[in-house]
């Protein structure tokens, strides 16, 4: 691997990128450069963590070391999303190929490279692609890092076992070149896991319901996107190619939603109202009896 990193981090959120001076630690020492934006560490910090209520990184924690990324890992699976581990599989896909695409620093996909998967991540930022082999580094943990569009992957076609997409369709005008190239890279009968926001989830149904309680929520910490999340429905149509589809909704504290609603249990509140969609669905076995038939 590339043992250098950019001296200027290309932040990226969704489909902006925001060109920000951040310096990156390098052996525990942060290098010379313009100071950091005390507030863009934090964005990503939020971001990473799914926290809903997102607060800064405990006190005395270096953004981009080992200690960060580590905390960012406890967060996002120990505690805002605890089902993270168990629907993406990270430790059923030993000996596979798997491929990682969307936004964000990695903190999944190394799961797999950690459980004897072989990764690759492909981003088309430079600079995001250095954040997460950075992550992968400090590990001490191999990836094969590319920087590609996801519309059009340098990847052969059916090399791959699993796809993980992270929080990116929410994000494309048209996510169909992007499902489509998916397919291509998938070997027959290869899974599809993707993670996006819920278009349903508790804020919608709250304004829907209570349209007066956001007058007076306090403004979030995260800016929020202004392109609507999927709906269930809407996830299996656009992976209407695949087959097996099966949609999970997750992740809602109990806090979030009205009292009114309360006496539901948690698990029923999580998969009525949560905030995000996990989809798992395969590339059909008789895609590989359609290419030997065109050959």
């Amino acid at each position: 691997m590339d043992d250098s990193f950019p001296s200027k981090l290309q932040v990226w959120r969704g489909q902006a990128a925001v060109l920000s001076d951040l310096p990156i630690p390098v052996n525990g020492r942060v290098a010379s450069g313009p100071p950091t934006p005390p507030d863009l560490a934090n964005h990503l910090f939020a971001a990473e963590t799914i926290n809903t209520s997102p607060r800064c990184p405990p006190p005395g924690i270096q953004p981009f070391s080992l200690q960060w990324f580590l905390e960012i890992e406890n967060q996002r699976h120990g505690r805002h999303g605890r089902w993270l581990p168990r629907l993406l599989e990270f430790s059923r896909h030993a000996g596979e190929t798997l491929l990682g695409l969307g936004n964000g620093l990695g903190t999944d996909w190394l799961q797999y490279a950690r459980n004897g998967a072989a990764v690759i991540v492909c981003t088309p930022s430079t600079d995001q692609l250095g954040l997460v082999r950075r992550n992968f580094e400090l590990r001490g943990l191999p990836g094969r890092f590319v920087q590609a569009a996801p519309a059009s992957l340098p990847v052969e076609s059916a090399s791959i076992d699993v796809v993980c997409i992270s929080n990116l369709l929410h994000e494309l005008a048209d996510p169909v070149p992007v499902i489509n190239e998916v397919y291509r890279v998938l070997k027959p009968g290869g899974k599809v896991l993707a993670v996006t926001p819920a278009r349903y989830d508790i804020t919608f149904w709250s304004d829907f319901f209570f349209p007066w309680q956001h007058w007076f929520r306090r403004a979030a910490l995260v800016p929020k996107t202004t392109t609507l999340g999927c709906s269930a429905r809407g996830l299996r149509r656009l992976f209407g190619r695949f087959a097996e589809h099966r949609v999970y909704k997750r992740h809602l504290r109990r806090g979030e939603t009205p009292h009114l609603w309360r006496w539901l249990p948690p698990a029923i509140l999580e998969r009525l109202v949560g905030r995000m969609l996990v989809l798992k669905a395969f590339k059909p076995l008789s895609a590989a009896m359609s290419v030997h038939l065109a050959a």
